[in-house]
């Protein structure tokens, strides 16, 4: 059944938006915070579906995002029990069927079969809490459907069970990012349900070659999921390029830009620290852009004025991101710095290229994807030193005019061609349109 539907795919481009639902499963969007890149891509998606539901696995209590007339939020009711005490009930689900357990990889974590049960009682409860919903009974139940987890964790759990379980024909797809595919940053080295997703899903759209490198393994020969890279994008620079500014000498002083939330992984001190040493030879600029959190932004000021006194240092905190990408054009910025220890292909760097500007980065996770060394920035060691991250900073800043201009127009172009969010959402919202037409069609033979 799968093959066939999917062979129908190519043969058949939507000329209109798809009136077969589109059920996409977040974590948080748009309730909270969180998941912000989503926000540009659902308005493609609303061009290609007459009708969209967006259900959040762990939805928070305020909506504060806007969505498109055709998009509509629903809220699941929360657990009604700690994941213990629903196991009990779930034993026979949890033993047989679609919403098994996972039992094949339990040797890498001796915590494993916990974390597995754990997972599968989540989706199970989460899938029960959605088929019970109104939205679901009133709008969804005996018609095809087209279900897009946008992680690779609960939500595809869940994509994963309606397939299984819906009743007429669903097709299932999940993106695949980074926390959700890398065991190694998991808990107790071992993320769940990896081979019920890879065999279980109709697609996986990891957003780099390093997260597909994950999910190779445990794909089970023509019955497993297809696995094709789908980058995230951003939007152009609201005002065009703005490397140039640095490059041609507008602002000869060096001002460094950093956004990322202040959580330890992201090491923004390491930055601090760099900052510091280069403030001990040449005047510096930094502003980092990003986190609500006013203790760790306190922290990170009192870390910055002890490390970099001489440094000019400005800590903006939460910018949206339409605020950020106006900063990123018109600052005056010479460069992004990320000194992250874990990294899918970061999005902040998306949006500094699209803004024109070279980029220094640790080479972790996707990062040498986007971020070609000696081309448009450079790549540090992720156990680079700040002395090692000083030296990059400055072989950019002291490189001729012509070098910093050609590498700022390299950034541009690197952006353009692979991470532009009218190039990357317009081809994700017709590959999805596609399978919604497939199942038009299998509906109506």
């Amino acid at each position: 059944m799968r093959r066939a539907l999917l062979q129908r795919v190519e043969e058949r481009r939507p000329v209109r938006p798809s009136s077969v639902p589109l059920v996409i499963l977040t974590d948080h969007y748009p309730f909270d915070v969180g998941e912000e890149f989503f926000e540009q891509e659902i308005g493609y998606l609303a061009r290609a579906f007459e009708r969209i539901w967006i259900v959040p696995i762990r939805a928070g209590a305020v909506k504060t995002r806007r969505l498109p007339p055709q998009a509509t939020a629903v809220r699941l009711p929360g657990p009604a029990r700690p994941w213990k005490q629903s196991l009990p009930r779930l034993l026979p689900q949890l033993a047989a069927g679609p919403g098994r357990i996972e039992v094949g990889n339990l040797r890498r974590s001796p915590t494993a079969l916990v974390r597995e049960a754990h997972y599968a009682t989540d989706v199970l409860e989460r899938t029960r809490a959605l088929t019970r919903s109104r939205f679901y009974r009133e709008d969804l139940v005996g018609g095809p459907m087209l279900v897009y987890a946008y992680w690779l964790h609960t939500a595809a759990g869940v994509a994963q069970m309606l397939k299984a379980t819906h009743g007429a024909p669903v097709v299932a797809v999940s993106r695949a990012h980074a926390y959700d595919v890398d065991e190694a940053d998991a808990a107790g080295g071992h993320l769940p349900g990896r081979r019920r997703l890879v065999r279980g899903l109709d697609e996986i759209y990891p957003i780099s070659r390093y997260a597909r490198s994950f999910l190779e393994p445990y794909r089970a020969g023509e019955g497993g999921a297809g696995i094709e890279i789908r980058h995230l994008g951003v939007p152009a620079s609201p005002a065009g390029p703005a490397g140039g500014q640095a490059a041609e000498g507008r602002d000869p002083g060096l001002h460094l830009v950093s956004c990322s939330h202040l959580a330890p992984y992201k090491r923004v001190d390491r930055l601090a620290d760099a900052v510091g040493v280069l403030s001990r030879h040449r005047p510096v600029r930094w502003t980092h852009i990003g986190e609500r959190d006013e203790g760790r932004l306190d922290a990170m000021r009192d870390h910055a004025a002890r490390v970099a006194p001489r440094a000019r240092v400005e800590l903006l905190g939460y910018q949206s991101n339409e605020r950020t990408r106006e900063l990123l054009a018109s600052s005056g910025f010479t460069m992004l710095v990320n000194t992250s220890s874990g990294e899918g292909v970061p999005v902040s760097i998306m949006e500094a290229m699209s803004a024109g500007l070279p980029v220094v980065a640790t080479d972790v996770g996707g990062t040498a994807e986007i971020v070609r060394d000696g081309r448009n920035g450079h790549l540090v060691p992720a156990a680079a030193t700040p002395e090692d991250i000083a030296r990059a900073i400055a072989s950019i800043a002291d490189a001729p005019p012509s070098q910093r201009a050609a590498m700022g127009a390299e950034a541009r172009r690197t952006w353009d061609e692979e991470f532009n969010a009218e190039r990357q959402y317009t081809a994700m919202a017709e590959r999805l349109g596609r399978l919604a037409a497939a199942l038009e069609a299998g509906a109506r033979s």
